[in-house]
Parts: structure tokens; C-alpha cells; sequence
């Protein structure tokens, strides 16, 4: 990246924003807590039906979505965790690590083994 040009305080604001959105686990607020309730209602189907093949459906379903919005949790995270750590360094002066951390924003690491 040749220049940067931000607004600080207005990266801030969408990052909180953001932030807000997405949620925090146990807060029962944002995408953390309908994915929360979505595990918890799924649980209690699971438990209030007596019939195996609805219980194997539901335990397909969770396995699928849950892997799916694992997902975007992780690059969510990932996004706002390299535009704060971008725009931080931006303000610092520190425009190499600026533009590093904006190129690993929405990078997802390997789970360790």
C-alpha cells in the first residue's frame, strides 16, 4: 500500500459497531448470542422428541451449521481483530506493521493439532 489516509476515529466507531454486532460469548447479544440460542433450542428439541430419526436429523443439522458458523465467527473475529491491530500501528506511525496486519485481517489460522 503506497498511502494511507484514515479516519481514526470513524474506523473506530464502525469497528465498534461491528463489535456490537457480532456479540460477546455470554452476553446473549448479537450473532454470539443467537448462535448460543440456536444450540440451546436445539438441545431442547432434541430432548422433548422421542424419535430417534428427528434426533439424528437435528445432531445433522447442528453438526453441518455449527461448522458453518464456527466459520464466520473465526473470519469475523479475524477482520476486527486486524482493522483494530491495523489502524492501531496506523496511528503509532508504524505503516509496515499497519499494512501486515491488514493482510492477515480475515485470515483464519489452522486449529492446532
Amino acid at each position: 500500500m503506497s498511502k494511507w489516509n484514515l479516519d481514526t476515529e470513524a474506523v473506530g466507531v464502525v469497528l465498534e459497531t461491528v463489535a456490537g454486532h457480532f456479540g460477546e460469548e455470554g452476553s446473549g447479544e448479537g450473532f454470539v448470542g443467537i448462535f448460543d440460542e440456536l444450540q440451546d433450542s436445539l438441545e431442547q428439541a432434541g430432548e422433548y422428541s422421542k424419535d430417534d430419526a428427528v434426533n439424528m436429523a437435528l445432531m445433522e443439522f447442528a453438526g453441518h451449521y455449527f461448522g458453518v458458523l464456527g466459520g464466520m465467527a473465526s473470519l469475523t473475529t479475524s477482520a476486527i481483530s486486524g482493522a483494530t491491530q491495523a489502524t492501531i500501528h496506523y496511528i503509532e506511525g508504524d505503516l509496515e506493521n499497519a499494512e501486515e496486519a491488514q493482510r492477515n485481517a480475515g485470515v483464519i489460522p489452522d486449529p492446532e493439532p
